[in-house]
């Protein structure tokens, strides 16, 4: 059987992403080191959608279903096993990666649109989060990796039409599909990402000729990804916009705008602005009327991907680190490089231009080829670790590595894992087998780790003044749903539990106690929970 006959540039992009995919699937379940608490926001969420039940309608979240459709996916191929994240990861990545390499192929240099497929591909499945140590391996807030990958597909269209000329080549109508289908999947991920891809989306229709037939190809595309989802959701748009305005009043007490000013953010924002002013050194054309000159149209690129990625920083739970740059670096970089054929020597500043497409792109990079290339080393090796390890079927291959900081962890370590074991043997004793329980706590293992029916009602995440606030929030009926048993955590200094953790548990109780009072009576308190069963 013969191979088909594709340029090496093809084979050499589809080898890589395959690479670090099977790279991501073998890691599995890492050590974990970071957020190990936000490992249950996949798990057991991915576990409620396999078992039937549906975001908004069964459960509040301020996260749409797509990310917990492609988990739960992870899930039922792996088995239900923890490693079933990894398995999504890194089926996602490849997707993605593929996705964005071929938007771009034939329209930048072969290694270029190569680097942007392994960029992307790396950027979904590194195991750690974004803005943290890249040897603290976790899940944790794997969405906004998801979320940066497909922004960066609307980011790359809109910068190659905002570079191309004015009487350049008109795009073709699937590219407007393509952006469609990516925005859509935006809307229903992480409803953020979809606000801040609209500009770049408004950029690309307003920086050529063929408006009609590119807007009629982002509605096509658009509007087929959205309504597949929301027949999903069964159309039950109120639940959906109930629980986004619940999030969005939570967490806008706890939104940090000054971030975007902070040392981090302005020093990863230099490398592309230089970059910015050397691409459009030179650079002109011949004005049709009315359109604006393309060196106004790089720099409104730019500042724009600059501003939303300051913006993400300041919403998201992400100390740095800014991704969409290595994007905007790469479509700024080929715009310098493709003058080379035009003039007799170099063009001025090529080298300072890629000079500072490096600085953009490698280190997120670097950072994220490192982080999976260690997780691959020490599941290779079998490392061993004297951490407490869960004590029930499907979570026997969750290690809690140590606590690095306190200031990056908010349930972790072995005394994490001590907490958890200690509510499975209450559920085990107390409760008859196959009833699921709810809990008053930011997530809810247990009855993943347990194999039970998840009862309906409760949150994706009850992070409280983020997804929730005394102001907004889900009512107690709403909250409690079916639940037969619910799980109340107790906050414990002496057995190194965090002030964060009391911070959630309070607020949940300040809101939930007098229905709590009303329709459950406690029946059992151990050193870390007290176990509640309905009257």
């Amino acid at each position: 059987m013969r191979l088909p006959t594709l340029p090496r540039s093809d084979w050499f992009t589809i080898a890589a992403v395959a690479l670090a995919a099977a790279m991501a699937a073998f890691v599995g379940m890492p050590v974990l080191g970071v957020f190990e608490h936000d490992v249950f926001f996949s798990l057991a969420n991915a576990y409620r959608v396999s078992q039937g039940q549906i975001p908004h309608r069964d459960f509040a979240s301020a996260w749409g279903p797509v990310f917990f459709l492609i988990q739960a996916g992870g899930l039922v191929i792996s088995g239900m096993r923890p490693a079933g994240l990894a398995y999504a990861n890194a089926l996602f990545g490849a997707v993605v990666a593929l996705w964005t390499y071929l938007a771009v192929r034939t329209r930048l240099r072969a290694v270029l649109a190569c680097s942007l497929g392994i960029y992307s591909v790396l950027l979904v499945t590194a195991p750690f989060p974004l803005g943290f140590n890249p040897l603290a391996f976790s899940y944790a807030m794997a969405y906004n990796r998801y979320g940066y990958a497909l922004l960066g597909i609307i980011l790359v269209e809109c910068g190659l039409q905002a570079l191309q000329p004015t009487a350049g080549k008109r795009p073709g109508a699937g590219r407007a599909v393509s952006i469609g289908i990516a925005w859509a999947l935006l809307a229903f991920l992480k409803v953020t990402y979809a606000m801040v891809a609209l500009p770049f989306v408004l950029i690309w229709l307003w920086c050529a000729a063929g408006r009609g037939r590119r807007f009629a190809g982002l509605c096509a595309g658009f509007g087929i990804v959205a309504l597949i989802l929301l027949a999903y959701l069964r159309f039950d748009l109120a639940d959906m916009f109930r629980d986004l305005a619940e999030a969005a009043s939570g967490r806008g007490l706890t939104w940090r705008p000054w971030s975007i000013f902070s040392p981090a953010f302005l020093i990863e924002s230099v490398p592309l602005l230089l970059l910015a002013a050397v691409a459009t050194a030179g650079l002109g054309e011949p004005l049709a009327a009315g359109a604006l000159p393309r060196p106004v149209r790089l720099w409104l690129f730019v500042l724009l991907t600059v501003s939303v990625g300051g913006f993400l920083l300041s919403t998201n739970h992400q100390a740095m680190s800014l991704p969409l740059d290595g994007f905007a670096a790469v479509v700024l970089l080929d715009g310098v490089l493709a003058r080379r054929g035009k003039l007799d020597a170099d063009p001025p500043g090529r080298p300072l231009a890629v000079f500072l497409s490096v600085l953009c792109f490698l280190p997120l990079t670097a950072m994220n080829a490192a982080s999976l290339a260690t997780a691959w080393w020490e599941r290779h090796r079998g490392v061993e670790t004297m951490a407490v390890r869960v004590a029930s079927p499907r979570g026997a291959s969750l290690i809690f590595g140590p606590v690095e900081s306190s200031m990056t962890s908010e349930s972790g370590g072995p005394a994490y894992a001590e907490v958890l074991n200690d509510g499975l043997e209450l559920i085990r004793t107390r409760t008859e087998p196959g009833a699921g329980v709810t809990t008053i706590d930011m997530f809810n293992p247990f009855n993943y780790l347990l194999g039970r029916p998840s009862p309906r009602g409760g949150m994706a995440a009850a992070a409280y003044n983020y997804a929730f606030s005394d102001a907004a929030h889900p009512g107690g009926d709403r909250f409690f749903g079916d639940a037969r048993y619910v799980l109340v955590r107790k906050y414990n200094k002496s057995a190194g539990d965090f002030a964060i953790e009391n911070y959630h548990i309070q607020g949940l109780l300040r809101t939930y106690q007098p229905v709590l009072d009303r329709d459950f009576v406690p029946i059992q308190e151990t050193t870390h929970w007290t176990l509640w069963r309905r009257k």
